[in-house]
């Protein structure tokens, strides 16, 4: 690789670019999952659906030669127990404490398995831990063997699993540590 991707806060100007990749990334999410595209909502938001998520949530992009090769959203939830579907859930999200939930992570595939995806993550994560986070949310396909293994390594486990989309979607929380000093 020429350059090392560089990771900065998106603006809503990225927002076009950011789309075209978050649509491409979840091809390959579906294909993974054994999913229809027709079931993520990433597959038909519009352009302007996509800034304005940059503008309300804190918004990571990978940049290499003028490119967005990554991204990963992070915000803050007022309300963890959005989240619940379940006793099992709710049991969690009752006592999740400050809660942040990531959204619309994607790498272009020809930047998968470089540490992109981790590099990506861990400034979603320190965005968080920032602002004195306890727990981080993320749904995905519980199908997904790749993601769930991804997000196994970075603390992620598996809450619980439900279908109301049409498919076996986990609720993945990482009860956040912070060092003594």
């Amino acid at each position: 690789m020429k350059n090392s991707p560089v990771i900065r806060v998106a603006g809503v100007t990225d927002a076009p670019e950011v789309s075209r990749l978050l649509k491409s990334a979840m091809l390959t999410y579906c294909a993974d999952s054994g999913i229809s595209s027709s079931m993520l909502e990433a597959m038909t938001e519009s352009v302007e659906s996509v800034a304005d998520r940059i503008s309300r949530q804190t918004c990571l992009v990978a940049i290499c030669n003028n490119s967005i090769v990554g991204t990963i959203c992070i915000k803050k939830v007022d309300n963890p127990l959005i989240y619940s579907f379940s006793e099992k859930t709710y049991g969690f999200l009752k006592e999740a404490g400050l809660s942040f939930y990531i959204s619309r992570f994607a790498v272009r595939q020809r930047f998968r398995k470089t540490g992109l995806g981790i590099d990506l993550m861990s400034k979603a994560l320190d965005t968080a831990r920032g602002e004195g986070a306890r727990t981080i949310l993320l749904h995905s396909a519980a199908t997904n063997k790749n993601m769930v293994e991804f997000y196994g390594k970075r603390g992620f486990e598996l809450i619980d699993s439900e279908n109301s989309r049409g498919y076996m979607r986990g609720l993945f929380a990482d009860t956040l540590t912070y060092d003594q000093q």
